[in-house]
């Protein structure tokens, strides 16, 4: 169902909030107990927070501003107020809820896993409305629009100096158990970013119409067809190429082999899919 451009404008504010309080409780309810640090800006707050005792949400926001004048002209806009939204709302809850500790728990192993998965989770529900907490991806982002080096490369090297820095004085086991929960953050935003867990299959065979038939009506899927010509026969050959969702791989595959038992099939990691039957781009 289509919304309204107002409507989705609204939609996403309420929920780059929510995603930020969601963050804020995930790093004061298991990040912070477990005496683990982070990359980028918050990484930063964390050592100031755990050496200095300052207010981890007040630092975050005014080690933020730097960034925001920074990037003013390099980046858009609108992204820039979502931003400056989503942080004010997740420094004002991270003090908020300076002590909260739902679960007790001693095992740091889990204080990472659990930091990970909802930093990862709030993170992904932020990114999806064009909105982010700041931090160094937008001196990443200069850094690629100024000198073309590619985003992730710049926020490594960044976050590989604040990791050194949080070894030296939370001691190589913090330090090791927060990669664990940058490791698990990665994983999760990337499981939710790209979508539907789907695979995108190329078969070639001599039998293609029959074989799209049967893929219609034994999956309900679509195909397209790609003209192509084999290099040893000359031959044209119409090339078969779908998307399918994981459960259907092993229906498609038997498909293929009772339609042509001699198809060449491809199977492929699809990233991200957008239309009829997986996620709806509107």
């Amino acid at each position: 169902m289509k919304i309204s451009e107002r409507a989705r404008s609204v939609l996403g504010i309420f929920a780059i909030a929510i995603g930020s309080i969601v963050a804020a409780f995930g790093i004061q309810g298991f990040i912070v107990p477990s005496g683990l640090g982070g990359g980028g800006v918050g990484g930063i707050a964390l050592l100031l927070f755990y050496t200095l005792k300052l207010p981890m949400g007040l630092m975050t926001f005014l080690l933020n501003i730097p960034l925001f004048v920074l990037g003013w002209r390099e980046i858009n806009k609108k992204f820039v107020f979502k931003t400056i939204w989503g942080l004010a709302i997740f420094s004002i809850f991270l003090d908020l809820f300076k002590g909260v500790q739902t679960i007790a728990f001693d095992d740091i192993f889990l204080g990472a896993l659990y930091g990970g998965v909802i930093s990862g989770i709030s993170g992904s529900l932020i990114f999806h409305f064009g909105g982010s907490l700041g931090g160094t991806d937008i001196v990443s982002k200069v850094i690629q629009r100024r000198y073309g080096i590619p985003m992730g490369t710049s926020s490594l090297a960044i976050n590989a100096v604040i990791i050194m820095i949080s070894w030296a004085i939370l001691g190589s086991k913090a330090a090791l158990y927060t990669l664990v929960m940058l490791f698990v953050y990665g994983r999760v935003l990337d499981l939710i970013q790209s979508g539907v867990p789907a695979k995108s299959i190329t078969i070639i065979s001599d039998r293609s119409e029959a074989l799209v038939d049967k893929i219609m009506a034994d999956l309900g899927r679509g195909a397209t067809f790609l003209h192509g010509r084999g290099a040893y026969s000359c031959e044209p050959k119409d090339v078969i190429i779908c998307v399918v969702s994981l459960p259907e791989i092993g229906r498609l595959k038997q498909a293929v082999r009772e339609v042509d038992p001699q198809a060449f099939m491809i199977v492929q990691n699809a990233g991200e899919v957008f239309g009829a039957g997986f996620v709806a781009n509107d």
